[in-house]
């Protein structure tokens, strides 16, 4: 799933699940817009391994340099982005009723729970 259709899919879900206000589901489609724009600013793609590494692997020797510094490039992006995401997040929990908080914590519970049962197996 793309990064856009998932993160529609997230909102779509929220705006459900914790019952939001027009003014809050407004403010929650202006950070997911912000936050998808930020990825594509950073370019920060979706490939578990990027092109780069891979290209790297059809050489006769792996430049260890290079995959040092694709990695550090790659680290900086992340670091930016979570910046930027966690500024985003505290604006939604800024609008969000104590009530509603709540629901969100339990909702990520509910998802993490999903994936601590697939670790187990």
């Amino acid at each position: 799933m793309s990064h856009e259709k998932r993160a529609n899919y997230i909102v779509k879900k929220l705006k459900s699940e914790l019952d939001l206000t027009d003014a809050q589901s407004a403010s929650l489609e202006k950070i997911k817009d912000e936050v998808l724009a930020k990825r594509k600013e950073l370019k920060i793609g979706g490939h578990f391994v990027p092109k780069e590494f891979v290209e790297e692997i059809r050489a006769d020797k792996l430049n260890v340099d290079k995959w040092n510094k694709l990695g550090e490039e790659k680290e900086k992006k992340m670091a930016a982005f979570r910046v930027f995401f966690t500024k985003k997040a505290t604006e939604f929990h800024a609008i969000l009723t104590p009530e509603q908080r709540g629901k969100l914590a339990d909702l990520i519970l509910k998802f993490q729970s999903k994936f601590d049962k697939a670790d187990e197996d």
